[in-house]
């Protein structure tokens, strides 16, 4: 299908993304449902499905996922539920999302670093990750028995496990013989571990691990999923300082699962007409095609996960032809789909401004660069103010993310 030029493109969503109801002129498409197949989890079954030879390493896969589900302890939901206000406020900046991994090692030698540490090190997964969202201004409490749902299994997701990770290590080289750092340097080896399980024979990373079915399971780089635990396995296999206490064949290991996520990364980005594009949110785990998440994320091309694909194949200090051949073709795609002379926010939707930096659509109809928007009942549209209003300002339809690349290199 012929791709829209960038000035009709423009166009388009001026006409059709800025007045409510209307369509304009320029006969875009319907509203119409995600296929039946929006994304697939991982059986057995899928795997017979594969060539002969490439069966055994992924039904021992599944096997090994089984086997840690049993292992899984849940915790009890009202830890969160029944705090008083101040103590959520508290839960808000003591999680995940705000480890403070950017102190000197005097702060990291000081008495809230060491609680700190000693609290990853009680919250860690039994199966060695750690579930977001948890409240890192206390310890858990007991274990209880019931029903493990996908958020009670560890993730990658909303930058979990590989931020816990680095806080580890990063304590554990500020104190440096100190006994104390005994426990954190276990919890990160046990973090380790874990990365190497989860990771699938192809290269790739689910969302969640052992897996919890459905989206999840599919390879992961939305919100930084993938990318973190790839950075995180190069700064290993690198031997960074803070990581210098990880024995050498785990730092071998850690080389040998970056070149294999590397390769996925690689194979995954999209092809349209010959043409090397960009990536899903996420792919399917077996056959790499772009797959949907949520029920407003179809598969498509998307933006934003793209550029920080490109930010950490820029990232390679000895960059392969492939790599090279992938940033550029990236870079060209981001380049076309670019909408100029526009600005973007969620109360006005996209209006003329002449001179504005450029911005972008989060995600792109495959093989027809058009901006496509995704609402709650599974439906995919082409102007963005059909969707619910909760879905028009509940999520980032349009950024400047590409922007924040640094340039392309002069031919």
């Amino acid at each position: 299908m012929p791709t829209l030029p960038r000035l009709a493109l423009a166009a388009v969503l001026l006409a059709c993304c800025t007045l409510p109801g209307l369509r304009g002129a320029s006969a875009l498409p319907p509203p119409h449902p995600w296929p039946d197949e929006g994304f697939r989890p991982l059986t057995a079954a899928r795997v017979a499905t594969l060539p002969a030879a490439d069966r055994p390493a992924w039904l021992a896969w599944l096997a090994e996922s089984d086997k840690r589900v049993a292992l899984l302890r849940t915790t009890r939901k009202e830890q969160f539920q029944s705090r008083p206000a101040d103590a959520v406020s508290r839960r808000i900046t003591a999680t995940t999302a705000s480890l403070p991994l950017r102190q000197s090692p005097e702060q990291f030698r000081g008495a809230e670093a060491r609680r700190l540490a000693d609290t990853l090190v009680a919250w860690q997964s039994v199966v060695g990750g750690w579930v977001k969202e948890r409240d890192y201004s206390a310890p858990p409490p007991p274990p209880t028995k019931g029903t493990i749902d996908e958020w009670d299994r560890p993730t990658f997701d909303n930058g979990t496990t590989c931020p816990e990770m680095r806080f580890l290590a990063l304590a554990a080289t500020a104190v440096g013989d100190d006994p104390a750092a005994k426990p954190w340097r276990a919890a990160f080896l046990r973090g380790l571990d874990f990365i190497f399980a989860a990771q699938y024979p192809n290269g790739g990373f689910p969302q969640i691990y052992p897996l919890g079915g459905g989206y999840h399971d599919g390879i992961t780089y939305n919100d930084g999923a993938m990318t973190n635990v790839l950075e995180l396995l190069h700064d290993v296999a690198d031997a960074k300082p803070e990581f210098a206490f990880v024995p050498a064949e785990q730092r071998a290991e850690a080389g040998r699962r970056l070149a294999r996520g590397l390769a996925c990364v690689l194979a995954s980005q999209i092809v349209v007409e010959g043409h090397r594009t960009v990536w899903c949110q996420q792919h399917d785990m077996l056959t790499l095609q772009p797959a949907a998440a949520r029920n407003y994320e179809p598969a498509c091309q998307c933006t934003s996960e793209s550029v920080g694909l490109v930010r950490f194949l820029l990232s390679l200090p000895h960059p392969s032809p492939e790599v090279t051949r992938a940033i550029a073709a990236a870079r060209a795609w981001l380049n076309k789909v670019a909408l100029h002379d526009v600005v973007w926010n969620r109360a006005s939707g996209l209006q003329p401004s002449s001179g504005a930096a450029p911005v972008w659509a989060r995600f792109y109809e495959t093989g027809t660069d058009r901006p496509i928007f995704g609402d709650r009942d599974h439906s995919i549209h082409y102007v963005v103010t059909e969707i619910s209003g909760e879905r028009q300002r509940g999520y980032a339809w349009f950024g400047n993310w590409p922007a924040s690349l640094p340039a392309a290199p002069s031919p």
